[in-house]
């Protein structure tokens, strides 16, 4: 049976952070240096040191899903792009993030439908209880705080667009050169979420 984690309840998009990370990685930075730099400096202005603690936690476990060819690129593409990277990095890290990108996400850019509706993103969960013990065992509390943070990240990331009663879908305009190394680098569920296919 796969693992499912409901710990993104308490993750942040972070693309600010992220790409402040990409950025120090990318002037020759070692994760010990940014890791100094953001404890003694507060270099990502985090309220606390445990917060600051979490967040480099994530950062790293996100930028270790991809490699160094991200990070070359990062820096040219725009910021609608680079906030794909960050989204790439995020359903790399969590199953069911990716597994909502797949089934829902791409599902209403198949459909052409434009709306997402919150009984969808509950027929999700609904179905994912059916299909995991483990899922099925979180209060309806997580679920409903899970959904939230999936959405809060599709927004965040350009991918939607809260209308009130529903999100409007939206089609991004991935960079080619990012679309080829997603295809270079086998990415292939990625990039159909991405492009709708």
């Amino acid at each position: 049976m796969p693992r499912y984690s409901a710990a993104m309840v308490s993750h942040s998009f972070w693309f600010t952070e992220f790409q402040a990370y990409v950025e120090l990685l990318n002037t020759g930075l070692s994760e010990a240096d940014i890791r100094v730099k953001a404890e003694e400096e507060n270099y990502f202005k985090q309220k606390t040191a445990a917060r600051t603690h979490d967040l480099l936690l994530i950062l790293k476990k996100r930028l270790d899903t991809l490699d160094q060819d991200y990070f070359s690129l990062f820096a040219s593409l725009d910021i609608n792009n680079q906030k794909l990277v960050n989204l790439v990095s995020i359903m790399n890290m969590n199953r069911l993030f990716s597994e909502f990108m797949y089934e829902v996400y791409r599902g209403e850019l198949i459909l052409g439908d434009a709306r997402l509706h919150e009984y969808e993103i509950q027929e999700f969960f609904n179905q994912k209880r059916i299909e995991n013990a483990q899922i099925a065992s979180w209060t309806d509390q997580t679920a409903k705080r899970l959904a939230g943070v999936f959405k809060t990240f599709c927004r965040e990331s350009g991918l939607l667009k809260d209308r009130g009663d529903y999100d409007e879908v939206r089609r991004p305009m991935l960079d080619l050169r990012l679309e080829d190394l997603l295809q270079e680098k086998h990415a292939d569920r990625n990039l159909a979420v991405l492009l709708g296919r």
